[in-house]
């Protein structure tokens, strides 16, 4: 399989934080950033956005290319929240990740042990087209997670796949197992989701599935709460908010943004 390029690249914006915190959240180590160009973001969720708006995806995938296959797309990421970030798109119009897709991004993660991380509309993503950000970064708050079996798995894990959950009080389950086995149980575990929002973070063989009924678990977390929180990096765009989180806060963003845990 091609896989699209890891590294620096100058095409890359670059990422740094204005400022960095470090908090532990349900009992693992997470990162907060204060990153204020963030906030210039079209088509960020906020109370007033509208229900339809014409999609800037054709335009970034047609213009902003640095790596094509026939089927997908490889653009930067232009507020980025991790060095040499960035994007994986399909080629065509779909507002979910396909197996094909995943199986890519998670040949990629594995390759360069990093991490693909994506969000859908009403769990942070800014545009409805599946896409999936690439990170060659891995961060120490999904793996430091106790895990556990499920009595009742909402799936049949294809072969060569372990479901766990993560011993937290809301929704987290993680996949384990190699690329093409995570690509199909993604595919079984959207079929089986009955929230239309989620997130997914691909690290270390792991696909964590993160089911979502709030976008904004303010006052907790005042901005959407996506992947990258999920992965361990709060991403704060405002200074004030940034400096007044504490780890509860954080606990309980996760729990009001997320569903009851599953048995």
């Amino acid at each position: 399989m091609d896989l699209p390029p890891a590294g620096p690249d100058a095409r890359l914006p670059p990422f740094a934080a204005t400022a960095r915190r470090t908090l532990v959240v349900h009992g693992a180590p997470v990162e907060l950033v204060f990153v204020p160009e963030r906030q210039r973001r079209e088509g960020r969720a906020t109370r007033d956005r509208p229900a339809l708006r014409r999609s800037r995806a054709a335009a970034i995938v047609a213009d902003e290319a640095l790596w094509v296959d026939e089927r997908h797309v490889v653009t930067p990421n232009r507020y980025p929240f991790a060095p040499e970030q960035r994007i994986l798109w399909p080629r065509a119009v779909q507002r979910e990740a396909d197996p094909g897709m995943w199986r890519l991004a998670g040949a990629w993660v594995d390759a360069v042990n990093g991490t693909a991380l994506l969000n859908t509309i009403g769990a942070a993503a800014t545009i409805a087209r599946a896409h999936v950000h690439l990170l060659p970064e891995r961060l120490p708050f999904l793996p430091a997670l106790r895990t556990r079996p499920l009595r009742d798995p909402p799936i049949d894990p294809p072969p060569g796949a372990e479901l766990v959950a993560a011993e937290v009080p809301f929704c987290l389950l993680g996949v384990r197992g190699p690329a093409d086995a995570r690509a199909e149980a993604l595919l079984r575990l959207g079929e089986a989701r009955l929230t239309a929002a989620a997130n997914v973070v691909v690290q270390q063989h792991t696909a964590w599935l993160y089911p979502r009924r709030l976008e904004t678990p303010a006052p907790h977390f005042p901005f959407a709460l996506g992947a990258a929180e999920v992965w361990g990096r709060w991403c704060y765009s405002e200074r004030a908010p940034f400096d007044a989180a504490t780890a509860a806060d954080l606990e309980r963003a996760l729990v009001l943004a997320g569903m009851e845990p599953l048995p």
